[in-house]
């Protein structure tokens, strides 16, 4: 099984598609709107490139904000992957499947606000590394553990915050192409990176 994360996937979202957008774009903004004719065009691109990717055993961390649209672009876009372990974390635009009365969350493997993953990875040379990965919707400054090594995941920003330099990264699609990230990617990115501590915790706190 391999593992994938990406965030920000706003299935069916007409703003953020170019020729549907009645937001005000400003030629060179950073980000803005995808460049798509069509809503449709939009849609499906993004369904051919995470299937291309996600297979139907594999495991797709959704780190929020998944559709727009209405309740029944939730689900559409939902049939439309076929990876069977879609885990959600939710994101400031995921208010329809939130309520923990939702029945659009028995469409996902989880729905939570916050994940932390503990995992033993098979990197080089037979050599099995631990790495703690921290999953939110929002980028944080500092994470539980981020003095020893853990990794943040999270969406939001679109591509635009700056980045820190530490092992934080944001996921969403907008900053891939509109392709999920492979764990093995995201360890090759972010164990290369130095730990930064920004505050009073180093590495002889716990």
């Amino acid at each position: 099984m391999n593992t994938f994360f990406m965030s920000d996937t706003h299935y069916h979202h007409k703003n953020i598609v170019r020729g549907t957008t009645s937001w005000s774009v400003t030629e060179g903004e950073h980000f803005k709107v995808r460049d798509f004719d069509t809503l449709e065009e939009h849609d499906d691109t993004l369904v051919e490139r995470i299937n291309s990717l996600v297979k139907e055993n594999d495991e797709l961390w959704s780190l929020g904000d998944w559709s727009f649209g209405g309740y029944e672009q939730i689900a559409l876009f939902r049939k439309r992957l076929i990876c069977k372990n879609i885990h959600l974390v939710f994101g400031n635009h995921d208010q329809h499947i939130e309520p923990i009365n939702s029945p659009y969350r028995k469409l996902f493997a989880s729905c939570q606000y916050y994940k932390e993953m503990s995992l033993k990875v098979d990197r080089k040379w037979g050599q099995v590394q631990k790495v703690k990965l921290i999953l939110s919707h929002y980028a944080f400054r500092v994470w539980n553990k981020s003095h020893h090594g853990s990794i943040h995941l999270y969406g939001h920003s679109h591509g635009t915050l700056p980045d820190a330099g530490n092992r934080s990264m944001d996921v969403g699609v907008d900053t891939n192409n509109l392709y999920p990230y492979h764990l093995d990617e995201i360890l090759d990115i972010m164990l290369k990176r130095s730990v930064h501590v920004v505050d009073h915790h180093n590495q002889n706190t716990n």
